[in-house]
């Protein structure tokens, strides 16, 4: 280090900081223009990653005994060892007493310090370097029973009542050609103002029809008559369900040309499930012709990982079908997500933007805790409860770059591993099929097949 360094280095305030935060004291301020101190003006507190360049410049001023701004004056930037580099190392203040730097931190993990010094005047700046694998390796080492057992209380407290029951539509309704009656309805849970479908067949005596709920994937809500789709697929039986159609937070309800928006921030998977759940009781309460017996679930994509879950937490359900949906958030295709999303480079998938505002960000940033956010995984990982499974008959495509093939293969291991066999658990995996129903060749007719259990039909 240079004598000038040496000399300054005394003078300076160095104590250990999480993110870019400054630590000024003036030295000697001297008489004219000379800087009697060195302020950040912005760019502190950004969080990075070792061998990362900060997202912003770090901008500094300096100023004169009196707080005003000196222009003119050489300040210099010098890394201490191991903090990286800074660009440049050499500058002069502008008019309004301001210079800025570009630092890309060196590659060792905990605090890096820019040292600074423009006149008489000097400071230090530091930097928490992270180490993203080490990150990742804790957040997604394996849940513990504590971990699950935590997660299984927080969904027993929560109340999925549905309050201030309002029927927004009645009409007449076309189910593949037979008649119904469509009900659009909305509900509050918790904060939240909730709607959803209910498409009843006609002429259908008391309790005689069981309930079937389509749990829709993506992110952009859901048409009522995505349920046509279950109609056809059902044939001769579609007029043996009655069909309910949740939304979910945040995410619309579409008829005809209308549509009703639920409220609240979007939950993905979690709080899926509370509105899906929540729904269910309005249909069973509002609907003479639903008995609350063979209640059966089918979801795709996104919806597939809300219908498991809804499974686990309701033991009313009897039967699921899940279509190419999330099942383990803790194996290595999710870390993968996780390590784009912590780079700045989120996939553009369901879910992903959700997760990398509220929880990914957040942590890496070190605005939330880490039990926080692996609760938030365990909570969504339906492998983690699969002993409270209901019947399920899951699809998955080998070639599906939507949600990877893996994590069925998670939750086949698991409920092998629990001695659970057809027709109890049913899983088909399609050869080179990716996330489209129609890829998986003969999924109609084995989901129609199991539906019949829920009417008693072998």
């Amino acid at each position: 280090m240079s004598g000038r360094w040496s000399r300054l280095l005394p003078l300076l305030v160095l104590p250990t900081l999480a993110g870019c935060e400054r630590a000024s004291d003036p030295v000697e301020p001297g008489a004219g223009p000379s800087a009697a101190a060195i302020t950040v003006v912005s760019g502190g507190g950004q969080p990075a990653f070792v061998g990362t360049r900060l997202d912003e410049p770090i901008v500094f001023r300096a100023v004169d005994a009196g707080g005003r701004p000196v222009p003119g004056i050489s300040v210099d930037f010098v890394t201490m060892p191991g903090s990286g580099q800074v660009e440049p190392g050499r500058a002069t203040t502008d008019q309004n007493g301001d210079v800025a730097i570009t630092w890309t931190l060196g590659p060792d993990p905990g605090t890096q310090t820019v040292l600074v010094a423009g006149g008489l005047a000097a400071t230090a700046i530091h930097a928490w370097a992270v180490d993203l694998e080490a990150e990742l390796e804790v957040l997604f080492a394996p849940p513990t029973a504590d971990e699950i057992a935590s997660v299984r209380a927080d969904w027993a407290r929560r109340d999925i009542s549905p309050r201030s029951l309002t029927i927004e539509l009645t009409e007449a309704y076309s189910l593949f050609g037979s008649p119904a009656t469509l009900r659009v309805v909305s509900h509050q849970v918790g904060e939240a103002r909730h709607y959803g479908a209910i498409v009843v067949p006609r002429s259908k005596r008391a309790a005689s029809l069981p309930v079937l709920m389509y749990l829709h994937g993506g992110d952009n809500g859901v048409d009522v008559d995505d349920v046509q789709f279950l109609a056809f697929a059902l044939g001769e039986l579609r007029d043996s369900f009655v069909y309910v159609v949740p939304s979910f937070r945040s995410e619309p309800l579409e008829h005809g040309d209308r549509e009703w928006v639920s409220t609240g921030p979007g939950g993905h998977w979690d709080y899926d499930v509370d509105d899906a759940l929540a729904l269910l009781n309005v249909a069973l309460a509002i609907t003479p012709q639903a008995r609350p017996e063979g209640l059966s679930l089918v979801g795709g994509s996104r919806g597939g990982g809300v219908a498991l879950l809804a499974g686990i937490r309701d033991e009313r359900i009897e039967n699921i079908i899940t279509l190419f949906g999330p099942t383990d958030f803790f194996d290595e295709w999710v870390r993968e997500i996780v390590r784009e999303a912590a780079l700045g480079m989120p996939r553009q998938l369901t879910g992903v933007a959700h997760m990398d505002s509220t929880l990914v960000q957040p942590y890496m940033g070190g605005r939330i805790e880490l039990a926080r956010v692996r609760l938030e995984l365990v909570r969504r990982s339906a492998v983690l409860f699969a002993e409270d499974l209901p019947a399920v008959q899951l699809h998955h495509g080998t070639v599906d770059e939507t949600v990877s093939v893996s994590q069925a293969h998670s939750m086949i291991r698991v409920m092998e591993a629990l001695g659970r066999k057809p027709p109890e658990f049913e899983a088909f995996i399609y050869e080179g099929a990716g996330h489209e129903v129609f890829d998986l060749n003969g999924v109609i007719p084995r989901a129609a097949k199991f539906l019949r259990r829920a009417l008693g039909r072998g």
